[in-house]
C-alpha cells in the first residue's frame, strides 16, 4: 500500500512540474495624464500640486520625480470678484515639495472657488466650496492594550441633522510633526449615524520626513509604532468639512489603497472632479481646530 501511493504521489509531482509554465504578462503602458492636487482652506491660501502620472512598476528615483512636477504651468483662482495668480514655490515639508501657492485670496466659509490651470496649451478646470465646518465636542486620550504610555486619540462630535455630510481629520503633534498628518482612513461621511452622536479613533498619520527611522511596518528601533500618540503629547486635531466630490476622490484613493497588492482584488480608479482629462482633485476645507494635552 506505501509503495503504491508512493509512486502515485511520484507521478502527480511529475505531471504538475511537466504542466508548469513560465508566463509573461506584458503590462499596457498608462496614458500619460496630469495629475493636479489642490485646495483652498478656511482661513488659508490656495495650493495646488501638477505633476504627471508613471507607470506603477516604473523605476522610481530623486530625477524621476523632479522631472515629473510640471513647472511651466500657468495657475490660478477666483472667486468670481478677485483672481490670484499661483506662483510655484518650494515646501520641505510636504511631498513633491514644489507646489503653486496663491498670494490674494483668502478661504471663506460660504464661497466657491473655480481654479484654471494652463498646460501646453491645454486648460483644465475645476470648481469647489467651502462648507461650514462642524465643531468638535471633546477629545480624549485612551491607552492601546499593553501599552503604558501609548495609545490613540478618540474624537466626538455631533452630526448635524442633514443627510450629506463629508468630513476629512488631520492631526499634529506639536514638537514632532512639521505638518497635520491625515490618519488612515481620513474621510467619512454621516451615512450610518446622521444627526447623532458619534466618536472616531485616531491614529497618527504617516510623516514621509520620518521614514529614515521606521521599518517598512512602521516600526522603530524601539519597537514602538509610529501610529500611536504618547503620554505628555500635545495633539491638535483639524476637523475639516468637505463637499461630496471632495469625498469620493479621498475615499476612492483609501480604498485603493486597502486593496494594493492583491491580485484578486477589484480595480478601483480614483474620481475626479477636474474637467479637461486630468487626474485629481480640486476641494476646499472648512476647519473646525481643537487641542489635547494628554498628561504624563
Amino acid at each position: 500500500m506505501n509503495k503504491i501511493l508512493t509512486i502515485t504521489l511520484f507521478i502527480i509531482a511529475i505531471t504538475m512540474i511537466s504542466c508548469e509554465k513560465e508566463i509573461t504578462i506584458d503590462l499596457p503602458t498608462p496614458p500619460s495624464k496630469l495629475v493636479i492636487e489642490g485646495a483652498i482652506e478656511e482661513g488659508q491660501l490656495p495650493w495646488v500640486f501638477i505633476t504627471m502620472n508613471s507607470p506603477y512598476f516604473s523605476p522610481v528615483d530623486s530625477t524621476v520625480l523632479f522631472n515629473m512636477i510640471i513647472k511651466n504651468a500657468k495657475v490660478s483662482v477666483t472667486d468670481g470678484i478677485t483672481t490670484d495668480s499661483l506662483i510655484l514655490t518650494l515646501d520641505p515639508y510636504t511631498f513633491p515639495y514644489l507646489k503653486y501657492v496663491g498670494s490674494t485670496i483668502i478661504g471663506q466659509t460660504g464661497k466657491t472657488y473655480w481654479l484654471k490651470v494652463e498646460v501646453d496649451g491645454k486648460v483644465y478646470t475645476a470648481s469647489t466650496g467651502i462648507y461650514p465646518a462642524v465643531s468638535i465636542d471633546s477629545l480624549k486620550f485612551k491607552l492601546d492594550r499593553n501599552q503604558d504610555s501609548l495609545g490613540f486619540v478618540w474624537l466626538y462630535l455631533v452630526d448635524p441633522d442633514t443627510l450629506g455630510n463629508y468630513y476629512r481629520i488631520f492631526t499634529k503633534v506639536i514638537g514632532r510633526d512639521s505638518i497635520y498628518l491625515r490618519p488612515y482612513p481620513s474621510v467619512s461621511d454621516d451615512k450610518f449615524f446622521n444627526g447623532q452622536f458619534c466618536e472616531y479613533m485616531l491614529e497618527r498619520g504617516r510623516n514621509p520626513l520620518e521614514d529614515n527611522i521606521y521599518n517598512d511596518n512602521g516600526i522603530d528601533s524601539a519597537g514602538v509604532s509610529r501610529f500611536y500618540f504618547r503620554k505628555g503629547e500635545t495633539v491638535v486635531v483639524k476637523l475639516c468639512t468637505i463637499d461630496a466630490f471632495h469625498y469620493d476622490f479621498w475615499y476612492s484613493v483609501e480604498q485603493q489603497f486597502m486593496t494594493d497588492g492583491n491580485p484578486f482584488a477589484s480595480p478601483i480608479s480614483a474620481r475626479t472632479n477636474i474637467t479637461g482629462g486630468a487626474l485629481g482633485v480640486w476641494g476646499g476645507y472648512g476647519i473646525h481646530l481643537d487641542t489635547l494635552h494628554i498628561p504624563n
